[in-house]
Formats: structure tokens, sequence, C-alpha cells
């Protein structure tokens, strides 16, 4: 059953309408420095050949930790595969606890996945991004989601959104600090691991790869890394960006191996 989408309320600054109201650190920022635009078309074609090879369709954007840049990983890797690859990409804000997607792309956050989980068969709130991006903020803030991601309707939802959209990205809230992610990987493909280089723990990160299954971790991208201290290996390729200039840099480590 496809869903029934309807249009969201306009948003005060829709990014195809006021492109230089948006962030500086999306990529469709006119100030972008252009390696930074090109490091996320790097990890697009990586997750379109990974696409190919093994029908993923549904991906998880998570860290250990809350301050690692996984929202804004996910918004920039969303706004890549709908405008640089021409995909139907549907982005969803999972952080039901502490959203941030409705900020960072300035959108209505009145009503979204929240209010989908809580009343099934409505129509989704979808925020329409031309050329091919919808997004559904997380609604209000909602204090235990746990109840609504081991629901019936979680399953539903992504079941029926993967048949309208080449792409479902959904970004999680930290591992190691509430139950959700957990939840939400067991019912997507797979999931890219953002890793602050310059403040998380390895062994913060290890215990959140352990508990999402290193199996379903096609990426991983290490953000304010320096390149030096990257080492290759582990059956992984290796991409690096410079970023903004006030950003950091930005290592992606891709599997290259079959799972």
């Amino acid at each position: 059953m496809l869903l029934n989408l309807r249009e969201a309320p306009p948003s005060p600054a829709r990014l195809d309408q006021m492109v230089p109201m948006a962030d500086p650190r999306l990529v469709v920022h006119p100030e972008v420095d252009h390696v930074f635009v090109e490091q996320y078309r790097r990890l697009g074609a990586a997750l379109h050949q990974a696409q190919l090879r093994d029908g993923i369709r549904s991906l998880m954007v998570a860290s250990a930790v809350e301050g690692e840049g996984k929202t804004l990983c996910a918004t920039n890797l969303a706004l890549t595969l709908s405008r640089s690859f021409r995909k139907r990409v549907l982005l969803v804000d999972g952080d039901l606890r502490k959203p941030s997607i409705h900020r960072l792309l300035s959108l209505h956050n009145a009503i979204g996945l929240r209010d989908v989980l809580q009343s099934s068969g409505q129509p989704l709130p979808a925020h329409s991004l031309p050329p091919m991006l919808s997004v559904i903020t997380a609604g209000q803030d909602e204090p235990d989601p746990v109840a609504l991601f081991a629901s019936d309707a979680l399953r539903q939802f992504l079941f029926d959104t993967r048949d309208q959209f080449d792409w479902v990205l959904v970004d999680t809230p930290p591992v190691m600090l509430f139950p959700d992610a957990g939840l939400l990987a067991a019912r997507l493909d797979a999931c890219v691991f953002v890793v602050n280089a310059g403040t998380t723990k390895s062994s913060v990160a290890a215990k959140a790869v352990a508990a999402i299954g290193a199996s379903r971790i096609v990426g991983v991208t290490l953000n304010r890394a320096e390149l030096s201290e990257v080492t290759p290996g582990y059956g992984y390729g290796q991409y690096a960006s410079a970023g903004r200039k006030n950003a950091g840099g930005t290592t992606v480590r891709w599997r290259s191996s079959e799972r």
C-alpha cells in the first residue's frame, strides 16, 4: 500500500527559494568548499554501488554519543543523493527525544514522525525540497519513544516508504545513550557510523558498533580527523576531505569487500 504523502505547511526558509539562508555547513550553501561537496559525492557513489550490489534501500546514520555530526552527515548525504544522483530520497528525523533536522533545514516541526507512529493511516507530513528530496521531521519531543520504535507502526512505515523512495535515510539518537538506535537498526538495511575523531574514545565507539552489529555498518565517517593519524586497512578504502575551514577534516572509510 502506498503512503498518502501530503505537503507539510510551508517553511520560512525553503532551501531552493532562499539558498543564501541555508546553513553554511550544508552542501547547498553557495559558499561551501567544493572539496567538501565532492567528498559527499564520493560517499553517495559508494552507497550507490552498495545498493546495486546488496539491494540496500534504507540506511541509519548513527553515532556513539551526541555532538559527533550525525545529523549534518545524514542531511548532507540526503541532499547529495537527491541532487547529484537524482534519487528519490526520504530523510527522516528519528531522534524523537532531541530532534534537530528541522532547525538545520529551517522546517516547521509541529507534526512529524511521532504523529505518524501514533496515528497510523494518517497522511504523511512530508516537506518537499526540490528536486527529489522529502523530509519528515520528528514532531514534538517524545521523552519515551521506545514503545513507538518497537511498534508495528514503525515496521509498516518503513515497509511502505521503501516502495516510494530510492533511499530512506534515518537520523537516529546516539547509540550509547538510548535503546532507540538499536530498535531502528533492526528495521533498516544498513548503517553509516559517524565518529568525532577528536573526542570520541575508541572503546566507546567499539561498544556502539557492537550494539548495532558490525556487519550492518557499511561505512564510517571521521569528523575533525587528522589525516596523518588515520591508517589504511581493515578492508576499507579511504577518502579524505578538508571540509570547510571552520569544520575540521573529515575522513570517510568505506567497506570495499562484500558483506
